[in-house]
């Protein structure tokens, strides 16, 4: 699930052919794994928005949040915006607004394991950074990364990014020894941790927003 390298002589082949350039510009993940699961939208506002009423319709697919967020390197989180990511008995926005006095995000995924997939949409085409992390909310502090995706901006084309990797936890990212071989699904991963070290462990990601008027992401069930 995590890193793949691909030898030097079959990225020439690739680039060798005519029609490959074209379907990796435009690619759809819909491609590959069909329909999507669950499809979220996060529509980019202006500082200081209120659209009125509540956000938190666990049947909507939206969710509000500020176009361009606050990056600081020096802290961690690097963003002032959070979507905490939890699992349910189906996929639910629990919080969709950014604006209210938390400043947070919430979405519940559907039962089973995912692969994500992530696209700027808005114009005039800025885009984002996401990445996941686990928290231990007993002492609150931030554990390590799960993964790190850069969803580019466009002009012409949708650029779609595989953000699967954050959704995993790999034996190199884990440093508690819990994963030992194939990546884990992060909510198993939650739940041994757990076990092994007793606390409250959860899930996010940490979202820097660069003027991004609309991110789309896919979800598309794997196991």
């Amino acid at each position: 699930m995590k890193k793949s390298y691909v030898s030097v002589a079959l990225l020439l082949t690739v680039l060798a052919s005519a029609a490959v350039p074209v379907l990796a510009a435009n690619f759809n993940p819909n491609k590959l794994y069909g329909a999507p699961s669950y499809v979220l939208n996060l529509i980019g506002k202006k500082d200081g928005w209120s659209g009125g009423g509540t956000y938190d319709n666990p049947d909507r697919h939206t969710m509000f949040v500020p176009e361009t967020t606050v990056p600081d390197t020096g802290t961690v989180p690097e963003s002032n915006l959070t979507m905490w990511i939890t699992q349910g008995d189906e996929f639910a926005v629990l919080d969709g607004s950014a604006f209210d006095a938390d400043g947070d995000v919430n979405l519940s995924l559907g039962p089973g394991k995912y692969a994500a997939f992530i696209v700027a949409l808005g114009k005039p085409g800025g885009g984002a950074e996401v990445r996941g992390w686990i928290y231990n909310a007993t002492d609150n502090t931030y554990l390590f990364m799960t993964g790190y995706v850069s969803v580019s901006g466009h002009s012409r084309r949708p650029r779609w990014v595989d953000a699967t990797d954050l959704l995993f936890v790999s034996e190199a990212e884990d440093p508690y020894g819990i994963v030992t071989g194939e990546d884990r699904w992060v909510f198993e991963y939650l739940t041994a941790l757990e076990g092994a070290i007793p606390g409250e462990y959860l899930y996010l990601w940490d979202l820097d927003i660069n003027g991004c008027k609309h991110l789309q992401v896919r979800f598309y069930k794997i196991g």
